[in-house]
């Protein structure tokens, strides 16, 4: 299932849910609390939407005010403070050329336009460079600080370069920090990123996090509510030496909802621990038709994705549909 099978189903779901009758009514006398809660959400809501749509009306008028941007050069606007590009004071918007660097301040804001597929807000204390500026290759360079990239595009036309990695579109938005050392942390909010450093990589879907770390690359993914023990012995695992026993650890902790992660352990651990880790993620999430413990305990590909599939669907599942049904985690059907 692709991500565009993903979106069809959802919306599928969506007209299902419409088509559910709305005769249930509480009793009347809860209806005056109810109907004051509705008029104060509802002022919140078009307050939040006033105050939004005047700001976007303010960059698509300072992007659209002057000149297209040429080639090798994208976009950029500034939406709060006196954020710099070039070490020169950006006014309301400007230019971005490739191997040119965005800087902004402890108060400073500015919106890269990616070309013509999606934004990056620049949050402040950043430092971020324009690498290339091509049909095929959107590159920046994030040395330090924080960005919120929202992509909609093809895969693999937008990338992040970080000291511990890159950071790969896979039609999606995500939060990424970068510190002063130059360790990484990526939240996905919608769709999926790819990790990738030195031929280590881990795929980050919507709801998950990961950490980077120089000379090391990405760890392995961890669900946004994942229990501590998983992410602690995790980052052991990953980044601290923590060998077997971190192993045994993250295995203990591991919910159905965090087969993401097992997936992910499965390749990275030494062959011995390798089948424990396919008996407990068997547990939490059964494997598909065709997928086999000796297929996976040799890392057969076409197995190891069928697998991954399956958990990726299951996860989307879960967190897109959370607040219309009750997914089971295991299966990703409703209970």
């Amino acid at each position: 299932m692709t991500e565009r099978d993903d979106d069809r189903e959802f919306r599928d779901l969506l007209a299902a849910v419409e088509r559910l009758p709305k005769s249930v009514q509480p009793s009347r006398d809860l209806w005056p609390e109810i109907d004051a809660r509705i008029r104060a959400s509802a002022w919140r809501r078009w307050t939040v939407v006033a105050l939004a749509g005047a700001a976007a009306l303010a960059l698509v008028i300072a992007r659209w005010g002057g000149v297209a941007a040429p080639r090798g050069a994208w976009e950029v606007a500034r939406i709060a403070g006196a954020p710099r590009v070039a070490e020169t004071p950006l006014g309301g918007s400007g230019l971005l050329r490739v191997g040119e660097w965005v800087e902004t301040d402890d108060s400073s804001r500015a919106l890269i336009f990616v070309g013509d597929i999606g934004q990056v807000d620049v949050k402040p204390g950043t430092r971020v460079r324009l690498v290339e500026a091509r049909a095929t290759d959107h590159r920046l360079a994030l040395a330090r600080g924080a960005i919120f990239a929202k992509v909609d595009a093809p895969p693999r036309l937008f990338f992040v370069e970080m000291p511990a990695g890159v950071a790969v579109d896979l039609g999606c938005a995500y939060a990424l920090e970068v510190d002063s050392s130059g360790n990484g942390l990526i939240h996905v909010t919608a769709g999926y990123v790819e990790l990738q450093w030195s031929g280590r990589r881990s795929i980050v879907p919507l709801g998950f996090a990961a950490r980077t770390r120089p000379g090391v690359g990405p760890g392995i993914p961890f669900a946004a509510d994942a229990p501590e023990g998983l992410r602690l012995a995790l980052e052991a695992y990953d980044f601290g030496n923590g060998g077997a026993a971190a192993v045994r650890r993250a295995l203990g902790a591991a919910r159905s909802e965090d087969a993401v992660s097992l997936w992910h352990l499965l390749s990275r651990v030494e062959p011995v621990l390798r089948g424990a880790v396919y008996q407990r993620l068997a547990v939490l999430v059964p494997p598909p038709v065709g997928v086999t413990h000796d297929g996976v305990l040799r890392l057969e590909q076409r197995q190891l994705d069928a697998y991954w599939n399956a958990i990726r669907r299951i996860a989307w599942r879960r967190i897109i549909l959370r607040d219309i049904r009750d997914i089971d985690p295991r299966t990703g059907l409703a209970r």
